[in-house]
């Protein structure tokens, strides 16, 4: 079996593919192990990612509409966003839910990586601030065996030998929509899932 849809993500570049200096955020690491699912943790505990998606050199410092994330493993269940965008398509579309960020220093906000203390501010830390939270589907899709889509957003999920994978996507209607609200940073594309 198989599921199409249109899969939902933030990049780390703006629409014409040419300026790639914006923040990326990572899951804090350490002994901590990222929340399974988002529905699953009160908060989502993260640190601004001292390292590019797309290699060096590191990330800028600008904050795009969505917030790309540096090696965000299995569960793709959503994007960070700007608090106030979250709202607007919590508003629009049906199946999203938004989770509150805990912030962490990124030990190299403080130290190079030879471990000398840094002089200035690092480059990829962020320009401004920014009110930014975690927008995800918590209505779940096996690929395996695919129901209708019950809701505009939702999160396909597939079992393979690294585990479970997901997707966070939404139906052609609500793609268009999305499409037409014209965010920097968000990648709407269609896509098939195979069970």
């Amino acid at each position: 079996m198989s599921i199409t849809a249109y899969k939902i993500e933030a990049v780390g570049h703006d629409r014409t593919g040419e300026d790639y200096g914006y923040v990326n955020i990572m899951y804090r690491y350490g002994n901590k192990q990222p929340c399974p699912r988002p529905d699953q943790c009160e908060k989502m505990e993260v640190m601004w990612a001292n390292e590019s998606v797309y290699g060096p050199p590191a990330p800028g410092s600008k904050v795009g509409d969505s917030i790309q994330t540096w090696l965000m493993g299995s569960w793709n269940c959503g994007v960070f966003t700007h608090w106030e965008i979250a709202q607007r398509l919590m508003d629009a579309f049906t199946g999203l839910k938004l989770k509150e960020l805990e912030w962490f220093e990124n030990p190299r906000e403080k130290t190079l990586k030879n471990g000398k203390p840094r002089a200035r501010r690092a480059k990829w830390l962020p320009e401004r601030e920014a009110d930014l939270v975690y927008l995800y589907a918590d209505h779940y899709i096996d690929a395996r065996n695919p129901t209708p889509a019950e809701t505009d957003f939702f999160t396909v999920t597939r079992m393979d030998a690294w585990g479970v994978s997901t997707w966070f996507m939404c139906t052609p209607q609500a793609a268009e929509k999305l499409i037409a609200m014209d965010y920097d940073n968000l990648a709407v594309k269609e896509t098939t899932i195979v069970g």
